[in-house]
């Protein structure tokens, strides 16, 4: 690795002189400052930059900490927080828990959970970052929470125990209501509803708002229209089944996933999607856009939910009030193909 001391040696001349050469500050003749910034290049120089800020006392560094990288939620938000840590001149350190990989979908919280929480979090503190920000892999309350914590934190996609640190998360209610109003919009009265595992915050949020959209255009909730899955494809098509035999004319599966179980079966059955049963999803996955209808769904605002999140962390950061309460963001409703006029409206 070449240092300065090094480029100095080879120019005859001291490490301050070559310091102040490449820092711009001058402190030597236009030939030497020349033969200098010439020694740096033709040695593929790199300065410091951690050196460099801990001695001005600040890294300009935050620390993401994923539960697992691999999930589809995860790299638009760590995306979302390098887009906004680059446009302040920031830098970020990724840390990868690998939680899916080691559990799947077990979100039980265990002591294995807390010790390598707290190894990461020793790791992001012993590159010296300035905050953290912790990406979950799904939507829950945390109950394991850092040890030792001395710097701000951030939660994205999930929330602390007790709101001890400020999360940033997307609307799922909200959303699965606009969705439902579109169906009901369109003449649908019987909608049946494939939503994920019973304690999912995912399932609870996005039922409650299908249910508010019911009650507020005075459609009686039918817990016989509910069926719950798993978020595959495979619980999607054996959903479908039972509800297409009550004769609903519209389904919103609780993903994109379970839609496509939900195309699965129509096919299956020569049902025709968008015409004889209306079908949306939720996710907005790359499949959606690539089903025959094209899929209708929810945009989430991962990105968004990224720089959010470090927007609060900076403000954080420069000792500003953070309020610990969870900032929902809205999703997009995509309106596309699969969701048709119903068949045969009530009169």
């Amino acid at each position: 690795m070449t240092t300065i001391k090094k480029i100095a040696e080879c120019t005859h001349v001291s490490a301050a002189t070559v310091s102040n050469v490449l820092n711009g500050k001058g402190g030597a003749s236009e030939a030497k400052a020349r033969e200098i910034l010439e020694t740096a290049q033709r040695m593929h120089y790199t300065p410091n930059l951690l050196a460099k800020r801990l001695k001005n006392q600040q890294s300009n560094t935050i620390g993401i900490i994923t539960e697992d990288l691999t999930v589809f939620n995860t790299p638009e938000i760590v995306d979302g927080v390098d887009a906004a840590c680059e446009a302040m001149g920031m830098e970020i350190i990724l840390g990868n828990m690998r939680l899916y990989k080691r559990y799947h979908n077990d979100f039980t919280d265990t002591q294995k959970h807390q010790q390598l929480l707290d190894k990461m979090v020793e790791h992001m503190l012993s590159h010296q970052v300035e905050g953290i920000v912790y990406v979950g892999y799904h939507c829950r309350k945390l109950v394991y929470l850092p040890t030792r914590i001395t710097v701000p934190i951030i939660y994205a996609y999930c929330y602390p125990k007790g709101q001890k640190y400020p999360a940033v998360i997307y609307d799922d209610e909200n959303a699965a209501y606009n969705l439902t109003t579109l169906m009901i919009q369109k003449g649908h009265q019987k909608i049946g509803a494939i939503c994920g595992p019973l304690d999912s915050f995912h399932t609870l949020e996005r039922l409650k708002g299908y249910q508010r959209a019911l009650f507020e255009n005075g459609i009686l909730f039918n817990p016989g229209l509910v069926q719950y899955g798993d978020w595959t494809r495979s619980s999607g098509v054996a959903a479908a089944e039972v509800l297409i035999q009550t004769g609903v004319t519209a389904v919103f599966a609780f993903n994109d996933e379970m839609a496509c179980g939900v195309y699965e079966y129509c096919a299956r059955h020569t049902l025709k999607i968008g015409t004889d049963i209306s079908v949306a999803g939720f996710d907005n996955r790359d499949v959606s856009a690539d089903c025959t209808p094209s899929l209708t769904t929810v945009n989430l605002p991962l990105e968004e939910i990224g720089q959010t999140c470090t927007r609060l962390l900076t403000e954080a950061i420069g000792e500003k009030p953070v309020d610990t309460e969870i900032t929902r963001l809205p999703c997009t409703l995509l309106e596309r193909e699969s969701i048709g006029p119903c068949p045969n409206p009530a009169k």
